[in-house]
């Protein structure tokens, strides 16, 4: 059993590893910087499910048969984070390359599909999406987007 300062050193350097890997595959946007906000406190498992159902809906919009076609497939590498009052995900899109051109439609309809994944009738904040398209650095981008990564957590979901 490792005492608690390996430990550190053990995360850091698969957290090292997890940034190294998402950096070199190409077809992962890490130049975009996007938040799924619910504004709310709910669990990680119910942001799972509410992201797992936005991927399916863009995914649809996209290429009908997306599910047997993998390759034509957008994916989320979500790193889900809570704050008081504001469950959340840093997602980074992994998007084949043909819909590079369309990547800002993409975008948009994450916005717009995220709001109507909202149960609550009234709310002074809605589900919101929030993105930057050409971030300054990708490094800083993708380390941002994991700072909360622990491998024990169910903090870091692929949809």
């Amino acid at each position: 059993m490792p005492c608690h300062r390996e430990s550190e050193i053990l995360t850091a350097m698969l957290k090292q590893d997890l940034i190294k890997c998402l950096l070199k595959d190409s077809k992962i946007r890490t130049d975009i910087q996007i938040v799924a906000n619910t504004y709310t406190n709910i669990s990680f498992d119910a942001l799972t499910k509410k992201l797992s159902l936005l991927n399916a809906i863009i995914n649809k919009k996209l290429f009908k048969y997306y599910q047997k076609h993998p390759d034509k497939r957008v994916a989320f590498y979500c790193n889900h984070e809570s704050v008081p009052d504001n469950t959340h995900s840093h997602i980074l899109l992994s998007v084949p390359e043909e819909y590079n051109n369309i990547i800002h439609k993409i975008l948009l309809k994450l916005q717009s599909k995220f709001m109507l994944l909202d149960d609550r009738k009234l709310s002074h904040a809605p589900f919101k999406i929030f993105y930057k398209t050409n971030v300054r650095s990708r490094y800083a981008n993708v380390a941002y987007a994991t700072k909360r990564y622990n491998e024990e957590q169910l903090t870091h979901v692929v949809i």
